[in-house]
């Protein structure tokens, strides 16, 4: 790992301009991190610029809002493009056309099925989030952090660990979330707009999904569906819309938690582990990919009876 700090150093050095991408459906944790490393290049003198694949949803819009929404043929010309939170090309959307065009790469991501794409591949499936790797990073470079940086990296962290209550949190986790708390930012505020703050017309959603919840392998297997008629009646926009995956995950019996949700590309599935089954393996299956206990999916081109069918039989076998 020591050459491949170096290497992320002398890129970040040499790079006048930085292009950084998220992965599509952003979460807190890509994006927040995506920020920390555009305040950190731009304090060293570099132009800086992240590229999202759509408009953020509205309870994360918080982390900060100067992003780029790339449309296929947005002049964007850099020396450098940084991937963070990405475990292949595919979940850059159409944003790959950047990384194409980039003559240097760096991947920082944490996912086990990461398939190295970048010049640079710096991948530790270990760590909880992408927030944690780069706080790891920032330190061994001797990058000074200040408290909106830290704000950040806490965010991403704190995210991705589900305030620190999921299996993903090491000892190595929350040394770096108390580094970060000393630049005494106001983390009892993040962690309410991560967790405590939804909107009336949300909490009325999750009550149908709720209702309507489907039981598989004697209630090991949840699953919950969010359609396009649900966003309508609700008057939610699709990526304004709740993360319905953890009514199933918090109910008693659960083994595996699913979310179908419907997207323009199809059917994205969201799988949620609470013991030994391994959902990624299902994802890959699937096309998509992920963590041992969170993994995705979308697929295209089948009927909401069938993907649900496909998914439940893969669920099953990891069981």
């Amino acid at each position: 790992m020591e050459d491949k700090l170096k290497q992320i150093r002398e890129g970040m050095e040499a790079a006048h301009s930085a292009a950084i991408l998220t992965h599509v459906n952003e979460d807190p944790d890509t994006l927040a991190s995506c920020f920390a490393m555009k305040k950190v290049l731009e304090h060293m003198g570099k132009r800086a610029v992240i590229y999202v694949s759509a408009p953020i949803e509205k309870r994360i819009r918080f982390i900060c809002d100067d992003y780029v929404i790339y449309k296929p043929g947005t002049e964007c010309e850099h020396d450098l493009c940084i991937c963070i939170d990405c475990g292949d090309v595919e979940r850059l959307g159409e944003r790959k056309e950047i990384l194409e065009k980039s003559p240097h790469s760096i991947n920082i991501d944490h996912h086990r099925t990461n398939t190295n794409f970048a010049d640079i591949n710096f991948v530790r499936a270990d760590a909880s989030a992408a927030g944690e790797i780069l706080c790891d990073i920032f330190e061994k470079l001797d990058i000074k952090l200040d408290k909106d940086i830290a704000r950040l990296l806490f965010t991403a962290i704190a995210s991705d660990t589900g305030s620190f209550k999921f299996s993903n949190v090491t000892a190595g986790t929350m040394r770096a979330a108390a580094r970060l708390l000393e630049f005494d930012f106001d983390n009892a505020a993040v962690s309410r707009l991560l967790f405590d703050c939804e909107s009336l017309e949300n909490a009325q959603m999750e009550a149908q999904a709720l209702f309507e919840m489907e039981c598989f392998s004697h209630g090991r297997i949840k699953l919950v569906t969010m359609t396009r008629q649900m966003c309508e009646k609700y008057a939610i926009e699709p990526q304004d819309a709740p993360n319905l995956v953890d009514i199933p995950r918090k109910i008693e019996g659960t083994e595996i938690a699913l979310c179908i949700k419907e997207t323009d590309d199809g059917w994205r599935v969201n799988m949620r582990s609470n013991g030994d089954a391994d959902v990624s393996q299902a994802a890959l299956a699937l096309g998509g990919g992920g963590h041992i206990k969170a993994a995705g999916a979308t697929l295209r081109g089948v009927t909401l009876k069938e993907a649900k069918q496909m998914i439940v039989s893969l669920c099953e076998k990891a069981l």
